[in-house]
């Protein structure tokens, strides 16, 4: 089994705040350039998306206007807790799972932790797969995410 991957940081807003920013600003601080299937195409996507609501779709509108599913929300605490099912250029039959909790942590500041599991469904590719979301989620919640919450 390989273990999940844990990444916590602190932002300066409430928990409501950097739920709605992680939601429903996704496109804003997403970087579409390279993080996006479209970027394996050479293009960077034109937005990411996330519906609101248990059993919306998390999705990519690539370069040229189509969609690509990255997966399916699985929970929805507006403020509090997020959680959705990760494949995105990959099967979706074998996805990960992403949970990301808002917890306040003093006067307008909030404790952000996003785990990403469920790497077994890889097998002897889950140590590559992890490595390279390791990385990518210090740069995408750790830079672009926290960047974003701070405007």
């Amino acid at each position: 089994m390989t273990d999940p991957i844990i990444k916590t940081v602190i932002v300066n807003a409430t928990p409501e705040h950097a739920f709605d920013v992680f939601v429903n600003r996704i496109a804003k601080w997403w970087p579409l350039e390279g993080h996006a299937v479209s970027a394996s195409k050479g293009k960077p996507a034109l937005a990411v998306t996330i519906e609101p609501h248990v059993g919306g779709a998390v999705y990519e509108t690539m370069f040229d206007g189509n969609r690509s599913d990255w997966g399916k929300v699985l929970v929805f605490e507006a403020g509090r807790r997020l959680a959705f099912s990760w494949h995105p250029g990959t099967n979706s039959a074998r996805p990960t799972q992403v949970e990301v909790d808002f917890e306040s942590d003093g006067d307008a500041r909030t404790k952000v932790t996003l785990t990403h599991s469920g790497w077994e469904q890889w097998a002897d590719a889950a140590p590559e797969k992890r490595g390279g979301y390791d990385t990518g989620w210090d740069y995408v919640l750790g830079e672009c995410f926290v960047n974003e919450v701070s405007n």
